[in-house]
């Protein structure tokens, strides 16, 4: 039965197929019917003028307006194919998202993962929570599929030494969002002749390839200082980096804001840096992957605090852009730590120890008051599909822990 599938789908053509199941999936999501979101804002059905009034805001306002090249596919789209504005922009949209996550196949490929753990990790991508939710309020994605398609791009011509390619499409990245720029200190983990020992060599390869990691940020200074002044949005830049500090103040100016941006980050990332703090545990890791998971902290310990003070938390989806290292990486950095999930002795070892099970039936009602009692009467909404994602994420890291604590520790690690 498996040799009859494989002949009648190759694997050359299963990542795009099941990429463009999951984009369609989650485009199907957003057409359920309207749930409360975290800002007791409506996530209605999809709506032609909506979505047109936020193609023009884009246009409109200085700091999106930099940002032309998602406006442009969307409007090109328009004139060629006759849309509407909603359809153009969920053709758009949904098409990057999909092939975003071929492009993590890809690396994952690049990277010297099997088909499975590829095909895993671009489920990963895909069930991750600002992607699956990508297009709800507050989360409200815009520019972030198609930065995604050049930074991934950018990073498997990294990896295989384009230099030339790398510089053309992280300067692509960088117009799409300009964002992208926060991930360059975590690049030069990845600099040639740091297999081994990278610390001790990174100062070194920084003068010898420091000029070609640096060089689209030359040509997006370009392309920013040209069309500021050839759009006359100098002062508009002024206002908009003077008004930055009010989103930190928002972020935690109330009980109710406060919990929505630690739980906007949590959710976000909250699973990712929980394995890694078990990967970071195990002993003789190889190198190579070590480094993915020092640029995923690198950059984690980068953005978070700049997303935090410059722009509002509850767009979870500006958290994401350090998961760009793990995504491509996730089964081979943490498949060890799943794999006992699935073993009936670590559950029944579990079963027979009390106090774990004290500890789990403990977080485990405390994550049901949480996510379905105290969190809605926040004034946040019912948030019907975020608080059962919360609620899972939470449920999966509890039953991870007191596996663990239940079993033998040399198992794991």
């Amino acid at each position: 039965m498996v040799q009859l599938f494989r002949s009648l789908l190759p694997w050359r053509l299963l990542p795009y197929i099941t990429a463009l199941l999951c984009a369609l999936t989650i485009l199907g999501i957003h057409m359920l019917p309207s749930v409360d979101s975290m800002l007791n804002e409506n996530n209605t059905r999809i709506s032609h003028v909506f979505l047109k009034s936020q193609i023009n805001y884009h246009k409109e306002i200085a700091p999106f307006a930099r940002r032309p090249l998602t406006t442009f596919l969307i409007e090109s789209s328009q004139k060629i194919f006759g849309l509407k504005a909603g359809y153009a922009f969920i053709l758009v949209n949904f098409l990057l998202l999909g092939y975003s996550g071929v492009l993590v196949y890809k690396l994952s490929r690049v990277l010297k993962a099997s088909k499975t753990h590829g095909l895993t990790n671009m489920m990963v991508f895909f069930t991750s929570f600002s992607v699956l939710f990508a297009f709800f309020p507050p989360v409200f994605t815009y520019d972030e599929p198609l930065q995604y398609c050049f930074l991934l791009l950018a990073l498997i011509a990294f990896v295989r030494r384009k230099w030339l390619w790398y510089i053309i499409l992280f300067s692509l990245a960088l117009v799409a969002r300009e964002t992208s720029i926060l991930l360059l200190p975590a690049l030069a983990l990845f600099l040639p002749n740091t297999e081994n020992h990278f610390g001790k060599n990174i100062f070194s390869n920084l003068k010898k390839y420091g000029l070609l990691i640096l060089l689209p940020t030359v040509f997006y200074g370009c392309y920013v200082v040209f069309f500021i002044y050839h759009q006359k949005l100098l002062h508009a830049t002024h206002i908009e980096m003077a008004s930055r500090y009010s989103c930190f103040l928002e972020n935690i100016e109330s009980v109710k804001n406060s919990v929505e941006s630690a739980v906007s980050i949590f959710i976000t990332l909250g699973l990712f840096l929980y394995f890694t703090y078990f990967y970071l545990k195990r002993k003789n890791r190889p190198s190579w992957q070590n480094k993915f998971v020092f640029a995923f902290l690198l950059a984690v310990a980068i953005n978070t605090p700049i997303v935090f003070l410059t722009a509002f938390a509850r767009e979870s989806r500006l958290f994401a852009l350090p998961l760009l290292f793990v995504w491509p990486m996730f089964m081979q950095l943490f498949g060890n730590d799943l794999t006992f999930l699935k073993s009936k002795n670590d559950y029944n070892s579990l079963l027979k120890n009390w106090q774990m099970m004290l500890v789990f039936a403990t977080i485990t009602f405390a994550n049901i008051v949480f996510c379905f009692i105290y969190y809605p009467q926040l004034g946040l909404g019912e948030n019907t599909y975020f608080a059962a994602y919360l609620f899972c994420t939470i449920l999966l890291l509890t039953t991870h822990y007191c596996l663990y604590k239940s079993t033998n520790k040399t198992e794991l690690l």
